[in-house]
């Protein structure tokens, strides 16, 4: 905590009142808080707001935290540590109060949500070939995951059933304990001992997965790739990933893409681009040439006098647009070759050709004389 400017992280200033640090803090909680937004990055940015609130909001731990840039009595320290969010605060003015106000607009009369619990997500890789990424396709993939014993549904009890509701916490897997201080009285919020924050006091536990109430098995999962998807982007599957220890939701499965390249097409978002590579003498009397696309092979046409370095752009032949009934194209780009050796007979007809064509023929060789003069 130490190194942290919790000022900073609830923005504001070091003179800033109780109420303004008060105020700040519910701002950021409200827009940072699990129950509405469920991102990682949320989670750790309520996280630390909470530890700078826990601070600053207490005046003891805020003149201590101001002059020797720690605060005393961790909070994590004497409760024997993960005791939840309402371990940080106790009495009026506290977490559970400021959320009781923040929330009771979204229902349930101004009772703090419950935030349940969420089990890991799987991270995993698959490579598709640069068609099955262009035009989708389905694949199964086979993990090893936690999930829920289905033999108990979860509980941990055998059939499901020989576990009572624990009378400790009634149920909710969470004790309150007050505790009187010079300060004032505190109120802590833990897991229940008793039941180890299950809410169940298990009569005989389930032979299959010994009363843990989840297992770990290799699940084989059909997955379908979007049409469109492209190298280095990640699909997520929701729910698709581990089950939590205790009850809550399943974490999400998150599949990494790695496409193979094509041999010829490369592809820059939705569209494919190319370098066709013609005799100069097809870019000087035209021709017509069959070139790859995705549905099979296009004919195109290149007119006479075609320039090297022309881009001949080919509509809707590009790659499928991620849920959407849309293409991007295909562009090729024209570069003249020329031949590796020529024998007499050929630089002699050469010859004749540049000299019947005239060098007035060449516009922008022309523009470049004129400029050296």
């Amino acid at each position: 905590m130490a190194n942290k400017d919790y000022y900073s992280i609830l923005g504001v200033d070091k003179n800033a009142s109780d109420d303004e640090i008060k105020s700040a803090y519910r701002r950021l909680a409200k827009k940072y808080h699990p129950d509405l937004n469920k991102t990682e990055e949320a989670a750790a940015k309520f996280k630390e707001i909470n530890e700078a609130y826990q601070v600053l909001g207490d005046s003891q731990k805020r003149a201590s935290y101001d002059q020797f840039g720690s605060a005393d009595g961790n909070p994590f320290g004497a409760g024997g540590g993960g005791g939840g969010f309402d371990d940080f605060f106790g009495g009026s003015g506290g977490f559970s109060d400021i959320f009781s106000d923040i929330f009771s607009a979204f229902g349930g009369n101004g009772r703090r949500t419950q935030v349940k619990e969420r089990g890991q997500d799987i991270n995993t890789q698959i490579t598709l070939s640069f068609e099955e990424a262009c035009f989708g396709c389905e694949k199964n993939i086979t993990l090893s995951k936690i999930t829920k014993c289905a033999k108990c549904n979860g509980t941990g009890a055998k059939n499901g059933k020989e576990f009572s509701v624990c009378p400790e916490c009634n149920g909710t897997g969470r004790v309150r304990y007050q505790q009187n201080t010079l300060f004032g009285t505190t109120i802590r919020e833990a897991g229940c001992p008793k039941c180890n924050a299950t809410g169940k006091i298990i009569k005989e536990k389930c032979p299959d997965c010994n009363g843990k109430g989840y297992e770990k098995s290799n699940k084989t999962i059909k997955v379908k790739f979007p049409a469109g998807i492209d190298n280095g982007q990640t699909l997520r599957m929701k729910g698709e990933g581990n089950a939590p220890v205790r009850e809550g939701i399943n974490g999400d499965l998150n599949i990494k893409v790695n496409v193979t390249p094509h041999k010829i097409l490369v592809r820059k978002g939705n569209d494919l681009y190319m370098d066709l590579y013609l005799p100069f003498t097809t870019t000087l009397l035209g021709g017509k040439v069959d070139i790859p696309t995705l549905d099979g092979v296009y004919q195109l046409n290149i007119p006479e006098l075609t320039a090297s370095g022309t881009v001949m752009r080919i509509k809707n032949k590009g790659v499928k647009v991620l849920n959407r009934d849309s293409y991007g194209d295909l562009l090729v780009t024209i570069k003249a070759e020329v031949p590796k050796s020529l024998d007499k007979s050929v630089k002699a007809k050469l010859k004749d050709l540049a000299s019947s064509i005239g060098d007035n023929s060449y516009t922008k060789y022309n523009n470049y004389l004129r400029k050296m003069k």
